[in-house]
């Protein structure tokens, strides 16, 4: 080293670090964790719920095979078209955050998936 001239290769102050970095990467670590979810996340949160909820309606272990999908895909259907569907949209992409998302995609079942989010 060239005396007076400070080497580029000097350590950092470890401990001083976070103190600058945090304030750059606190908005990118509360999007990537708990941050708000996609339109089409929604969509795929709420439809799983859907469907989880058509299963266990009545009926539908009778049917044929075939007839039971119809019956289902025809339940879902109308549940989508309801003016409430789309409330409940809306609402989940203003309010759901990501831990609450994947809470809901992993549940069992219809109140499991209510539990995640309430």
């Amino acid at each position: 080293m060239v005396s007076g001239v400070r080497s580029y290769t000097a350590p950092v102050n470890r401990a001083a670090l976070p103190l600058y970095v945090l304030p750059l990467i606190a908005p990118a670590v509360t999007l990537g964790c708990n941050g708000k979810i996609s339109r089409a996340e929604c969509v795929a949160m709420l439809d799983r719920y859907i469907d989880m909820t058509v299963a266990g309606e009545p009926g539908l272990a009778d049917l044929p095979p075939a007839e039971a999908q119809a019956a289902r895909d025809s339940a879902k259907a109308l549940r989508k078209s309801d003016s409430r569907y789309l409330r409940v949209q809306e609402q989940c992409e203003a309010e759901i955050t990501r831990r609450e998302f994947r809470c809901a995609m992993k549940a069992p079942s219809p109140e499991t998936w209510q539990a995640c989010i309430d």
